[in-house]
């Protein structure tokens, strides 16, 4: 189950794994939504998917008969776009990502904090385990293998890694995020599982997608909480080499991404890692 995720609070393992299906998006690198290098942000469980195939075609026509007849048919382009729900709306990134904007207030902006990673300047983080604060990047760098003991004092400091983190408040308060909607590109990634026990997953991959928050879908009655919905559309590539760990095809620009079948249970995440450590549109 590919867990290497921006934001932990993504659905559980075992409920992705009864659910059979999940969805994963990368920003394009150096992006405001761009995580760092071999990251992609965990949708979790999607409902209620819905795709469309709109296709382009142009007529060529013949006179040379007299009257106007249409010889071929040819189609220029192929264009999927859809719509799905991710109950995952408790995660901020993922509502940020709904919104098409960042959190621009108090600590609404920080994530909890994940060991070997690389953060930039005034990254925000909040410990695995919440201890009613968080805290700023004021060195950059790779944070260390393991979770440091955060500070609780006012403008505590603590170094991880090559990283200085410092104390900057309590984590109670708004958060404000402006709904621009504006739409993200990167890439989509959709991880089947089998519902036959013993049977093998699929992965489809678009490395060139549209993603926008479409407003809000069922189950905002206290009980499912609020589901969001998205909306996105398949965009060709200027050129995307498949990796070999999957079966390379070359350089492709088909608007309708690849299927990769067959995929042994249990090693999805390292072909995904390879996949998403090798987008570089």
């Amino acid at each position: 189950m590919f867990l290497n995720v921006q934001n932990p609070n993504a659905l559980n393992a075992a409920t992705l794994a009864l659910a059979g299906a999940y969805r994963l998006f990368v920003p394009i690198p150096g992006t405001a939504f761009a995580t760092s290098p071999g990251k992609a942000i965990h949708l979790g469980h999607i409902r209620a998917p819905a795709e469309t195939t709109n296709i382009t075609k142009k007529k060529i026509d013949s006179t040379v008969y007299g009257a106007a007849v249409t010889i071929l048919d040819i189609t220029t382009k192929i264009e999927e776009s859809g719509t799905f729900e991710t109950a995952s709306a408790n995660d901020l990134l993922i509502r940020s990502l709904w919104a098409g904007s960042k959190p621009t207030a108090g600590s609404s902006g920080a994530v909890v904090f994940q060991p070997s990673h690389v953060y930039n300047l005034n990254d925000l983080v909040t410990p695995t385990v919440a201890n009613g604060h968080y805290y700023k990047v004021t060195t950059a760098g790779t944070s260390g293998s393991t979770e440091p003991t955060w500070p609780t004092t006012a403008s505590g400091t603590v170094v991880s890694g090559t990283v200085t983190f410092t104390e900057q408040g309590s984590t109670t308060g708004t958060t404000v995020i402006a709904n621009t909607h504006a739409s993200i590109n990167g890439m989509l990634i959709d991880v089947y599982l089998s519902a036959i026990t013993g049977g093998n997953s699929e992965i489809f991959v678009a490395p060139s997608a549209s993603l926008n928050g479409d407003g809000y879908g069922a189950g905002r009655d206290g009980t499912n909480e609020t589901l969001l919905k998205f909306a996105y559309t398949l965009l060709a590539p200027s050129g995307y080499v498949l990796p070999t760990a999957a079966g390379s095809l070359g350089t492709q620009t088909l608007n309708g991404g690849f299927n990769i079948l067959n995929v042994t249970p249990g090693t999805e995440d390292t072909l995904i890692n390879a996949i998403v450590t090798g987008f570089a549109p």
